[in-house]
């Protein structure tokens, strides 16, 4: 798991006459690092700076997003005034601002912007909890209107921005301040939603950004009509701010474990399942104790779904032991490399009955089988021409030799 970085800005103190009366924001931003630097809670590495002039947050904000790492997640937290200029311009007032002069004694919000493009990590955090004032010089008017458009000035992707308004919320008479800030509401109810672990909206043990947008929103708005938090988020996955210090199992899972109706505790087991699914390591403890306790549970169906989820879950254990083996089977070609050169000794040790083979494959053919026909013809032929050749000559010379034995026969008489 990557590191946790936190940033915490707070100006209560300007040069200007006119960047004054805001409620202690000093106050609320050593609050939130306390709260985000508790190790049971958040456990951010926080750094906190205070009235400090424009060049030295510039330089912080600067090394605070340089060199982070992907898996790292980062949370810019500033609290003062955002002024306008006339162009419409967006700045964060420092100690040092002076509001005819926002070009060079204050910080841009395009300086903050480039510089969060510029970061590597994939989960970069942004809250502002700014009197958005339009802080014009004596006689000038704004030219692009009183509403801020905060979100629009810090789009990217794998950021989350939550800001306190996005409306001016005090309004300038020359060099004098008119109407009153309701900016500490805002960071109050994160502080304590963080705190006591009430923004742990669906019980699962963790604190994520959305879940606390919406636990502070309902309560600002509930206290103070009009301010309107504003959220735009385009990061992949949850963003886990903290987790609930406090987390106990929720009551309708405690209701219905302690039901003498199946069916309540099969409902509590289904929650005790989403617990384990999704909640942090100490939730997972709790929801997979209550899951094996069901498994002895006096209902039949209880049981078999209790004991059914503990044998998926002891499944996976055994699984990876089995695929590890599957690497080897590359390894099984080898005897058939082997078995390929046996058939090279075969001809020389069989010329003899290579022949037959060569024979019987000719018989298959039909133009083999003809010429064989015609062969075995021409013998037969042959044989018989022999034969009756033979028996002429037998013939020839029994007549012969009858004939010279007469004649031998008469001249004996003779004599």
């Amino acid at each position: 798991m990557g590191g946790r970085y936190a940033l915490l800005i707070a100006t209560e103190s300007y040069v200007d006459p006119g960047l004054r009366r805001l409620t202690a924001p000093g106050g609320d931003a050593r609050a939130l690092a306390e709260v985000l630097s508790d190790p049971d809670i958040a456990g951010f590495e926080v750094t906190t700076l205070v009235d400090e002039p424009h060049h030295v947050v510039g330089e912080a904000i600067g090394a605070f997003y340089r060199d982070r790492r992907r898996d790292e997640l980062t949370l810019l937290y500033f609290t003062g005034h955002g002024v306008k200029d006339d162009d419409g311009s967006l700045y964060l007032a420092m100690g040092n601002t002076r509001r005819d002069s926002l070009m060079f004694t204050a910080l841009a919000a395009e300086q903050i912007d480039r510089a969060m493009a510029g970061c590597a990590s994939r989960q970069k955090v942004l809250v502002l909890d700014c009197c958005y004032s339009g802080a014009f010089p004596a006689g000038k008017l704004a030219k692009a209107g009183t509403d801020v458009h905060t979100l629009e000035r810090f789009q990217g992707r794998g950021r989350a921005v939550l800001t306190a308004s996005d409306a001016t919320q005090y309004s300038f008479e020359g060099d004098q301040i008119s109407g009153e800030a309701a900016r500490s509401v805002f960071t109050r109810h994160l502080v304590a939603g963080l705190r006591d672990g009430s923004a742990d909206l669906d019980g699962d043990g963790d604190i994520t950004v959305d879940e606390l947008y919406s636990y502070v929103h309902e309560r600002v708005v509930e206290e103070m009509p009009r301010q309107r938090p504003k959220k735009q988020s385009d990061v992949e996955g949850r963003i886990i701010l903290a987790r609930n210090p406090h987390w106990t199992l929720p009551g309708y899972i405690g209701h219905g474990l302690a039901s003498p109706i199946a069916a309540d505790r099969i409902t509590a087991l289904d929650g005790l399942k989403r617990l384990a699914r999704m909640g942090n390591d100490v939730v997972r403890d709790r929801a997979e104790t209550e899951i094996r306790k069901l498994v002895d549970d006096d209902s039949r169906t209880v049981s078999s779904a209790a004991r059914a989820w503990v044998a998926t879950e002891e499944a996976p254990v055994t699984e990876p032991v089995v695929a590890q083996p599957e690497p080897e089977v590359p390894v099984e070609p080898e005897p058939a490399a082997q078995v390929i050169p046996e058939p090279a000794p075969d001809p020389p040790t069989e010329p003899v009955v290579a022949q037959p083979e060569s024979e019987s494959d000719e018989e298959e053919t039909p133009e083999k089988k003809k010429l064989s026909r015609r062969a075995k013809i021409y013998i037969a032929v042959g044989v018989a021409v022999l034969i009756a050749g033979i028996v002429v000559l037998i013939v020839l010379l029994s007549l012969d030799g009858g004939s010279s034995g007469s004649s031998s026969t008469g001249f004996s008489t003779r004599g």
